[in-house]
């Protein structure tokens, strides 16, 4: 069964349901949904709070969330990723599941690389000099999360891939159409 892509089509295409095509082991989160909180960001509900459960636009606009969440868990040194307290972070809290443990340090490592030139560039989109910093936090943090959750969702292991229709064409439309939506 071949899967039909439109690129300008992007309505088949349920950005908000992309989380649930990669299974990974979190779920309730305390200090997103604190940070949610504080910022009035919006999580997608209290069964999925996991920085992976959150949409790269979402993020992205979300910069004070990711920036109250990496504050939190003290993953941030001089608006740098420190990629030793991810490390330790992500062994201490996922044991009992070494293989995301590697998938989203993977993830963290190749966007820990990119970070500042990405910050680079958001800053200098018209639509954030514009904002200034009235609502926006430092964006680094939110850079990263966004990427690591581009990442997580791109390299998904066969095992925990769902394979729905809607999964299907949303990994076929990443594939074809580059650049269309933020997580692709």
């Amino acid at each position: 069964l071949a899967i039909q892509i439109n690129c300008r089509h992007t309505e088949r295409i349920h950005e908000e349901n992309i989380h649930l095509c990669c299974k990974h082991p979190d779920g309730h989160d305390d200090v997103t949904e604190m940070c949610a909180k504080q910022t009035n960001f919006r999580l997608p509900n209290p069964n999925e709070e996991a920085i992976v459960d959150v949409t790269v636009d979402q993020t992205m606009v979300g910069t004070c969330w990711a920036k109250c969440v990496f504050d939190h868990y003290n993953l941030m040194v001089n608006n740098s990723l420190d990629m030793v307290k991810v490390r330790s972070y992500y062994k201490r809290y996922h044991q009992t599941d070494p293989e995301y443990e590697t998938e989203m340090l993977n993830a963290y490592e190749k966007c820990h690389s990119e970070s500042e030139k990405a910050t680079e560039q958001f800053l200098s989109l018209p639509i954030v000099r514009a904002f200034g910093s009235s609502k926006f936090c430092k964006p680094t943090s939110s850079i990263i999360m966004s990427c690591v959750i581009y990442n997580f969702f791109h390299n998904c292991p066969k095992n925990r891939w769902s394979n729905t229709t809607e999964c299907q064409e949303a990994l076929a439309f990443t594939k074809k159409c580059k650049d269309v939506l933020t997580i692709m």
